[in-house]
């Protein structure tokens, strides 16, 4: 099957090819690209699919996705683990209609990821790629136990209880970890001896491991650790943000949760004077975000993109393209934008030898939006098709 479209933007940050072509092998992987008639003519009575007026690039790529979530709460008496798996199937499959063909999971309820990731290769229905971090670990009291034990966090305290939590997980398939140790104050919930023992078993192990850390001094704590990814790090320095470059430690800002829940919260409270606390750190958050994120970006430290896809007034979804926009609207180029949302993501997850550019010997999950996305990163929002192995996984 041979693919074309006005434009090609292969996810390398530069590249954008003219009346290109894509050719998907029987494997599911991209075989050739090139001139729509080199290609046409290289591959001889090939069914070929056109897209004019329209943009093919990578599927796009959620580095922080919380799939299994009471985001909105169905009635006590179904709040089950058969609805909450329906609830992370529908999440999951929902992705491909905003352009997603490979997500991380960093904190839905410990096995459900794992059974849906199995169920899918089974045959029974097509997901994105993923990778799982089965529930975050957080401290007894901490960012997230108050979403209830069993609803993607889990309290563990202590480094004996530590590693038993990433060998469990490690057990049943993760190859991520993540641990939650900052909420809406200056306090690191995690001690440095814990953080340290929890990244060193994970690499002791062979896994990665991802870490919530928004505020100081956690985030220094958080890279004197050594973690994999830093999840918002919303107020980080530029000092920390040079040290997490050279450390090779990645950052997903997650923009998207922090401005859309200000912005929610601007509306609620426009005409009341006294306005809750949530208000003014995200608020602090959003301003951060728009006043330092082109700063620190240009540092070189490796930025993914993550919708963290719950805020306060329900789920966003994963809309990369909105983190993306954002990106934008901040400084970067739309073909800056889009490798952060593609090849980036593959470089954190480990699998840039398989998706996250278009690129000949890749896995053909490809995207097709209405527009020239080189040039506007909002026709990432008008999505038209999506190929995951090179078969159609969504079509408007």
């Amino acid at each position: 099957m041979i693919i074309a479209a006005d434009k090609i933007v292969t996810g390398d940050g530069a590249t954008v090819l003219e009346d290109s072509a894509v050719r998907i092998d029987e494997g599911g992987r991209i075989g050739k690209i090139g001139t729509c008639s080199a290609v046409k003519t290289a591959y001889p009575g090939e069914e070929v699919i056109s897209y004019p007026g329209s943009t093919l690039l990578p599927g796009l790529i959620d580095l922080h996705a919380h799939l299994g979530h009471w985001g909105y709460r169905p009635a006590p008496q179904v709040q089950n683990d058969y609805m909450m798996a329906y609830i992370t199937q529908k999440y999951a499959q929902d992705a491909f209609k905003r352009g997603v063909t490979t997500l991380r999971d960093v904190g839905s309820p410990e096995g459900v990821c794992m059974t849906m990731k199995e169920a899918s290769r089974m045959g029974f229905f097509k997901i994105p790629r993923m990778e799982y971090c089965g529930s975050a670990l957080c401290i007894t009291g901490g960012h997230g136990s108050s979403f209830g034990l069993g609803e993607g966090v889990e309290e563990t305290d202590g480094i004996i209880a530590l590693q038993r939590a990433i060998r469990t997980r490690i057990k049943h398939g993760s190859k991520w970890i993540k641990i939650m140790t900052s909420h809406r104050s200056d306090l690191c919930e995690y001690s440095q001896e814990e953080l340290d023992a929890a990244v060193r078993e994970c690499h002791r192990l062979g896994a990665k491991i991802t870490v919530h850390s928004g505020t100081q001094p956690s985030i220094g704590m958080c890279i004197k650790a050594g973690f994999d990814t830093i999840e918002h790090a919303t107020f980080v320095t530029r000092e920390q943000i040079q040290e997490m470059a050279g450390k090779k430690i990645a950052w997903t800002p997650t923009i998207l949760p922090y401005t859309v829940i200000y912005e929610n919260l601007e509306k609620k409270y426009e005409n009341i004077e006294e306005k809750p606390r949530e208000y003014y750190y995200c608020k602090a958050a959003a301003d951060m975000y728009k006043d330092h994120f082109k700063e620190y970006y240009d540092i070189g430290v490796l930025v993914g993109a993550g919708t963290d896809n719950i805020t306060a007034a329900g789920r966003t979804d994963t809309f990369v393209a909105k983190e993306l926009a954002y990106m934008t609207e901040y400084g970067l180029t739309p073909l800056e934008a889009i490798q952060t949302g593609t090849m980036n993501g593959a470089k954190v997850l480990g699998m840039e030898d398989q998706v996250g550019q278009v690129k000949e010997g890749l896995y053909a999950d490809l995207l097709i939006v209405n527009g020239d996305a080189s040039k506007d990163i909002r026709a990432l929002e008008n999505v038209n098709t999506v190929y995951l192995n090179g078969e159609t996984v969504y079509h408007t």
